[in-house]
């Protein structure tokens, strides 16, 4: 539990990049670690594309640096997880290396949303990013 504090703490300070994007590399290459050991054994097993850890590693380059580090997670569809829990809410993000963004919240009884946008999309992504901050500054 200290730690996982620590990692919040750390991800709301105002941080150098280098030190953020290192950071997120370490948990992408963590991810990889774990869909290339489950593969090596197990039949079935949706790999994760390479253009995925790309694309993740891109969208937490644009974050906010008021939204904390996000639990990160090997999707067994074949893509990254994205997981926030701001108060009482929760908020994911599903990359699979397609250009696309798969979002969704529910933080409270009135603030719902989902959808999916490209990773480029100058209204909707942004727009998600800015409800996420604001949970976490309520």
């Amino acid at each position: 539990m200290e730690t996982r504090q620590n990692e919040l703490e750390f991800a709301r300070l105002p941080v150098d990049k280098v030190l953020f994007r290192k950071h997120v590399q370490n948990e992408l290459d963590e991810i990889r670690k774990e869909v290339e050991e489950t593969c090596a054994v197990a039949e079935n097993v949706c790999r994760v594309p390479k253009s995925a850890y790309e694309e993740t590693f891109s969208l937490m380059a644009q974050m906010p640096r008021d939204i904390p580090m996000p639990d990160m997670m090997w999707l067994e569809d074949g893509g990254i997880g994205l997981e926030w829990r701001p108060g009482d809410g929760i908020a994911t993000m599903s990359l699979y290396g397609d250009g696309l963004v798969v979002y969704g919240a529910s933080l409270g009884n009135e603030r719902r949303v989902k959808g999916t946008c490209s990773l480029s999309d100058p209204i909707l992504l942004p727009n998600f990013l800015k409800t996420l901050s604001e949970a976490f500054q309520e």
